[in-house]
Parts: C-alpha cells; structure tokens; sequence
C-alpha cells in the first residue's frame, strides 16, 4: 500500500489524526517510536533545522528530509510545499519530487511566492483565488499517485473574513483539493464551515501559542487532520540551550546519571542496534 493509501485509510479509522511536527530524522525516529502514525514536516521547522528561516528553505532540501524520514519510518508524512516553489512548471516538478520522496500528502499555500520575510512578524498577503487554483491544478496533473493534495488559505488571518475563505475553499477543492487547511481556524469557528463545506475534509494547524485545543476537542470539532508544526524543534532547541547554557555558566554538564544512562539505552533503540547486535551475535554461534 502506498504512503498515500494508508494516509487516507488513517483518516477513515481515526476521524481526526494528529501529525507532530519533525525536522530531521531523529525527531521523526522517536515520535515514531512513542506510536504516532502520521507526521508533519513543517517549512519552518526543516528551516530551523538548516539554521535559517523558512523563506529561504529550498524544495532539494524538502525533498531530501522527505526521502531520508520515509527510509526509516513508515508513519504518513505529511510536508509544507509553501507557495509551491515557483511559477506553473516549478510546481509540477515540485510535486512530483515531493510524491517520489514519499510523501503521503503535502500543502501549497496561497501567500506569494516568492515568501516574504515579513510573514514571522504577522505581515502576511495572498495571491489571488484564481493564482492559487492555477497552483492546485498543475500539482494535480502533476500527481502520479495517491498522494494527498492540501490547500492551505491563510484568507481568515489576512482578510479576517470567513465568507472569503469559503469562497476560497469552494475554488480549491473545485480545483482538485483533497483536503483544505485553514490557517487559525478554530474549534469554535468550525461550525460555520462545517456548514459551508459540507463533506470536505478540513485540517487544523497549530501549538505554537496557547491555549491549544485537545485533540478530542479538534476531533468533535470536526476537524480531520491536526499538525502542531512548531513543538518539537521548540523542544530540541530549548533542551539544547538549557544544557549547554548552564555549562557555559558553571563548567559542568547539568545532567544527572539516571537520565544520561536511560537516554544512551534511548538512542541505541531509536537506531535499532539490538537488530545489529543480533546479527553480529549469529555469527559466533
């Protein structure tokens, strides 16, 4: 079964399946591990990742985080194609290298391509309804498998405006959306959709300030797909400076032995070295 196949049959069992965001293998490798199924590579996460903002992330670099996550997990990824890295022909290619990296869905974005720097201090735009179902349409055709289109609107946070984002999301789906992600939209908000878009399938995306809806709350709220995009690497980074930070203030690694002992049995697991050790040990019997 395809990774797009069984993002679709996950949706089917679970209603509503949350996806934690990851940057890199390792965090993809662990939150496999505690059971998750479904995972989210977010654009400003993998940015991060590469130590620069999510503007500047390159489609090679999605596409290689794509490829080496897929090799070692077999939980849904689902991946930020921003703006769709450029004109009409840039987005074909993109969508295809993002389905062969094995990806079970991605999202194109309506903001302008190329992102502008001001989007992380609140300054965001939109393209027109009509350029983005043009973007929508091309990856479509572009698809040789089951992999999951999402449209992403950014229409309620610009324009505040529910009405516009229906009438978006009408266009988007009309234009071969799978499923829509409405950036901000809310647990309270749904109804009002619901109603607009019967039938279609809405994602969540979120975390990355509080209050954050429980997923039993997105869940009844009719929600179909929940990304927290900003969480993990959060995670990382603030353990990363909380160690070294103290270190760098009193010379010592502020670490006690019982978590560095039940960490390097951690580790070993996440690269699978009993497999290793087991193969190595058929030999000398």
């Amino acid at each position: 079964m395809t990774a797009g196949a069984r993002f679709r049959k996950l949706i089917d069992a679970r209603g509503c399946v949350c996806a934690p965001g990851v940057c890199d293998v390792l965090s993809a490798k662990i939150l496999t591990d505690l059971g998750f199924n479904a995972l989210y590579l977010g654009g400003n996460a993998l940015g991060l990742a590469h130590a620069k903002a999510q503007p500047f992330v390159t489609l090679t670099e999605t596409t290689e985080a794509v490829s080496r996550i897929s090799r070692v997990t077999d939980a849904a990824l689902v991946v930020d194609a921003g703006a769709g890295f450029g004109e009409p022909a840039h987005i074909a290619q993109a969508a295809r290298e993002i389905e062969r990296a094995g990806a079970a869905a991605f999202h194109i974005d309506d903001q302008p391509f190329p992102k502008s720097v001001n989007y992380h201090r609140g300054r965001g735009e939109l393209v027109s309804a009509q350029v983005m179902a043009a973007r929508l349409r091309i990856a479509r055709d572009a698809l040789r498998g089951d992999t999951m289109l999402i449209a992403r609107t950014d229409a309620l946070r610009v324009s505040k405006s529910t009405e516009e984002v229906i009438a978006r999301a009408n266009s988007y789906l009309a234009a071969g959306a799978d499923m829509l992600l409405v950036l901000d939209a809310a647990p309270a908000s749904m109804s009002k959709l619901r109603d607009a878009l019967p039938g279609a399938m809405i994602a969540w995306i979120g975390g990355v300030s509080p209050p954050v809806p429980s997923a039993q709350a997105l869940k009844d709220a009719g929600f179909s797909l929940a990304l927290y995009p900003f969480n993990t690497v959060a995670a990382m980074a603030g353990a990363v400076r909380d160690v070294w930070g103290d270190f760098a203030e009193t010379g010592e690694v502020n670490a006690t032995a019982d978590f560095l002992a039940r960490m390097r049995a951690e580790t070993l697991d996440i690269v699978d070295m009993q497999d290793y050790w087991d193969i190595e040990d058929a030999q000398d019997e």
